[in-house]
């Protein structure tokens, strides 16, 4: 028997600034802020974010799937979705058998016909965000995120070498000339000009596609630090509500929001189902790991040109999967 799932894990590259926010107001710095992960206080691309967008996503390259037409109990020609969306009165998807969207994400009918998702998402977390310094753009990282990675084997023993502890405020680099080096406002001693990932592990994560540039200007800094600098750095943006009957600026809307900049290099997991080991209508599905790889990754692809999360109207929201298995279709 095939093993019955396979884990893969992705970096995730932030081609404009991101905003996924909270979809609420708040009293504070800003009016609408992003979602925050509760432990860290740092923002993360929720699951359920990345698993809507996608699905959609992949819809989109079947049209048939996408938006097909239906009639509904009074006679009238509306229409349906297997990406979740289509006509108040009628929200069913297809449910067949070689569906992409239906057999890789799921879905359940009126009719009580159901089957679970062949692929699972996971929170995607902040691995290399980028500070801007008086010797240029750097990207900072956590000593504890270094050394999970490096326990997660998402890095070889030999990649990683830091000279610098959890209680100090010292940072380890080999940018800057001096012994000292300003991450925004705040300024802060270089305890040790040694990169903190070594040749080694820049070799593993350049495989991933994540850019030489970005590795040799990576900035360790102590945990405790890194929530700080992270969220005295994030993107802020005033806006102003528009009338969209006079397509004129509504007096006394102004509002302002955050957002993860540009150039941030995010982290993720996602689990991929075997369907052969479910399935439908009594009948074992046809399908194999790769297939749903396949479908899913078509997907994440198409988060580059249509964005992920709010205000992709604005120039928000790009993003880009650097490490791409499989071939796009």
């Amino acid at each position: 028997m095939s093993k019955p799932y396979l884990t893969q894990l992705y970096y995730i590259m932030t081609l404009e600034p991101l905003h996924v926010g909270t979809k609420e107001m708040a009293l504070g710095r800003v009016d609408n802020t992003i979602i925050r992960d509760q432990a860290s206080g740092l923002p993360k691309i929720p699951a359920t974010s990345l698993s809507g967008a996608t699905r959609g996503a992949t819809a989109l390259h079947y049209p048939e799937k996408f938006m097909y037409p239906v009639t509904n109990e009074a006679g009238e020609t509306v229409y349906a979705s297997c990406s979740g969306r289509g006509s108040h009165d009628v929200e069913d998807t297809c449910g067949q058998r070689d569906c992409p969207v239906c057999v890789c994400y799921g879905f359940k009918n009126s009719d009580e016909r159901s089957l679970t998702s062949m692929v699972q998402f996971q929170d995607s977390h902040i691995l290399f965000y980028p500070v801007a310094t008086m010797a240029g753009p750097v990207w900072i990282v956590s000593l504890s995120t270094l050394r999970m990675f490096l326990e997660s084997d998402f890095l070889p023993k030999d990649g990683l070498d830091l000279q610098i502890s959890e209680n100090s405020y010292q940072i380890q680099t080999s940018i800057g000339a001096s012994g000292k080096l300003n991450m925004g406002w705040v300024l802060l001693d270089i305890a040790n000009k040694k990169p903190p990932i070594t040749p080694a592990g820049q070799k593993i994560l350049s495989q991933f596609g994540i850019s030489n540039e970005i590795l040799r200007r990576t900035v360790a800094v102590p945990t405790s630090l890194f929530g700080q600098l992270v969220n005295n750095n994030l993107e802020v943006r005033t806006s102003n509500a528009i009338d969209k009957i006079t397509g004129t600026v509504m007096q006394g809307a102004l509002f302002t929001y955050e957002a993860v900049p540009r150039g941030t290099i995010f982290w993720t997991q996602v689990v991929y189902k075997d369907p052969s080991h479910f399935s439908l209508d009594n009948k074992p599905l046809e399908q194999g790991l790769l297939w749903v790889q396949q479908q899913v990754e078509l997907g994440l692809r198409t988060l580059n040109p249509m964005g992920l999360g709010g205000k992709v109207t604005r120039g928000m929201g790009r993003v880009k999967l650097l490490n791409l298995i499989t071939e796009g279709i």
